[in-house]
């Protein structure tokens, strides 16, 4: 029986998200919500109405006005050069707060094509004690017993959307107060977000725990109930562990235990196989160009996309079903299921071309097929060594300059 077979995703949009349902029985979780339509025309749509008053004003409160595009960044519906010409050309020295968040994106994959599978590993020296225990249970289930880490899980598994501030703060708290090995958290995390990047989402759980920053990043009540409106807080009955001055929390958390080295973690690959004695040549369309607008879809050739189980099979439903959304905008690519490597070498196929990526995964994947890697369209024109890739405020000294002409403060990372 073959380990792969085509799908014919829907035009309708509800018969769209109930056909992904049937065809992916082991996706769990909730439905996509009306609130996230993936594809190029709805991540446009939130492009062309940002505020970004609003956003420089408010972007790092929970409520505050935030673009929520980085779903559509993480599937290359739009690109990060696309957002900042556009904002900039509306709105000038304005749009510093937000372009800086798009320069913090781009940072990250600029350390992930540099390091490749070294992203999953420690990259520098923990600078204080961190823990190595197994993510409790009650964290995937959502019980820790604290109001605002329940609800931030909640916006994880129900809408695959959780604020940057609350993405820091629940990696703080399970990193630093639980003592959980980042790397087991940081999968579970990305598996679960719609905009789920390994690049951005890992590394940021390296920079919370000071394994690729001078210092760990936590926080007290004060702070979170500032940036939540108290949403949390108010009629919190917990004896709150944040509750504390941050000397007293750092004190407490570091204080019994000296860093240890840095660890390496291990990275599931492909088996590697034969070269393809085939001879036609195709597109291939992986999970990061998903625009109609790519120049690759423009080319005269067949055009391929794959749910491959080794990259998707831990994804929830909404997470395929957003996928789902933007392939619908796509004109004449194949949409399979299964294995890669067998789709391929079933439509005969010895060669593809695709966009660079540095996710190494997909890359040993096609490595069989002799692949033609074309580069993505860059941020800026900056050539960004592997020295300024060390810090944010060195890749920014030099990008910012060329964006602005002078720098301009700095933000902390998304996650």
């Amino acid at each position: 029986m073959a380990n792969y077979y085509k799908l014919t995703i829907p035009s309708d949009r509800a018969e769209r998200l109930q056909y992904i349902r049937r065809m992916f029985p082991q996706a769990v979780g909730a439905f996509l919500g009306d609130e996230w339509r993936g594809g190029r025309q709805e991540a446009l749509r939130r492009l062309n109405t940002i505020d970004i008053e609003a956003y420089g004003r408010n972007h790092n409160f929970l409520n505050g006005s935030v673009s929520k595009l980085s779903p559509y960044f993480r599937y290359g519906c739009l690109s990060l050069k696309e957002a900042s010409d556009k904002v900039r050309s509306r709105f000038g020295a304005q749009a510093k707060p937000f372009i800086e968040e798009l320069a913090w994106r781009d940072y990250w994959r600029h350390v992930w094509y540099e390091l490749g599978n070294g992203i999953f590993s420690d990259i520098e020296d923990p600078k204080v004690a961190l823990g190595d225990k197994l993510m409790p249970d009650f964290i995937r289930q959502g019980i820790t017993g604290l109001p605002c880490m329940d609800g931030f899980i909640r916006d994880l598994t129900l809408d695959g959307y959780v604020h940057n501030h609350a993405r820091k703060w629940f990696a703080a708290y399970v990193v630093h107060w639980l003592k959980v090995d980042w790397r087991e958290a940081a999968d579970w995390f990305e598996n679960h977000l719609l905009d789920g990047d390994k690049g951005s989402n890992h590394l940021s759980w390296q920079w919370v725990a000071s394994l690729n920053s001078s210092k760990p990043y936590y926080f007290n009540k004060a702070n979170l109930a500032r940036h939540t409106g108290e949403k949390y807080c108010i009629n919190c009955k917990v004896n709150c562990p944040f509750d504390a001055s941050p000397e007293v929390i750092g004190e407490k958390l570091f204080a019994n235990a000296a860093p240890a080295k840095a660890k390496v973690h291990r990275v599931t690959m492909p088996e590697k196989t034969a070269i393809s004695a085939h001879r036609a040549v195709a597109i291939f369309v992986h999970d990061e160009m998903l625009s109609p607008a790519h120049p690759l879809l423009r080319r005269p050739m067949a055009k391929v996309f794959v749910f491959d189980n080794f990259l998707h099979e831990n994804w929830p439903l909404k997470r395929v079903q957003f996928v789902a959304d933007c392939l619908s905008e796509l004109q004449d690519v194949e949409i399979w299921i299964g294995d890669t490597r067998a789709v391929l070498a079933e439509r005969g196929i010895g060669q593809v071309v695709t966009q660079d990526t540095p996710n190494k995964q997909v890359k040993a994947l096609l490595e069989p097929f002799n692949p033609i890697y074309q580069p993505e369209i860059k941020f800026t024109e900056s050539d960004i060594s592997a020295r300024r890739l060390k810090r944010f405020s060195r890749y920014w000294d030099k990008v910012g300059t060329e964006l602005f002409g002078n720098q301009v403060d700095l933000t902390q990372p998304t996650i």
